[in-house]
């Protein structure tokens, strides 16, 4: 069994995410209301760390989200994704990540469109609208529920 990192951040999130599944009616709810705590934790996270300073002032470009999204990872996980890809979507910025850090050993039946890693979204969303990046971030993929890895895809507006 490979071992789990940050367990305590794990089972805080676990909590979270089985508290919202029993209090909403579907998917895509419970995939927003992930979101949601994530764009408020995001407003903590932008203003008590580095990100500030690591980071342009002025994005513009998906090159600059691009090489936001790759501080934002190296600041919360200290890592960078897997991949960030801006070739296959026009206007989007896909991120991939083999070892994501909110779903390690969680495995879902039944449960298809459900993005268990949607605080990420909300997290990189609340960051990207603190630099004034008008984008809409969702969950693609979640090998949470058997994809082989997770995939966000943040749409520029």
């Amino acid at each position: 069994m490979p071992k789990i990192e940050n367990p305590l951040l794990l089972s805080f999130y676990a909590y979270y995410v089985d508290k919202i599944l029993s209090e909403t009616s579907n998917i895509d709810e419970a995939n927003q209301k992930l979101r949601d705590l994530g764009r408020e934790i995001g407003q903590q996270i932008y203003l008590n760390t580095e990100i500030v300073e690591k980071t342009k002032d002025n994005v513009t470009t998906r090159e600059d989200v691009s090489k936001l999204i790759e501080v934002v990872y190296k600041v919360l996980y200290n890592k960078k994704p897997t991949d960030v890809d801006m070739k296959t979507a026009r206007g989007s910025v896909r991120i991939s990540d083999n070892d994501c850090v909110w779903c390690q050993e969680v495995n879902l039946e039944g449960m298809r469109g459900f993005g268990y890693c949607e605080i990420f979204s909300g997290i990189l969303e609340s960051i990207l609208e603190f630099k004034s990046v008008d984008a809409k971030v969702f969950q693609e993929m979640c090998r949470a529920t058997g994809a082989d890895i997770c995939v966000w895809n943040v749409r520029l507006g």
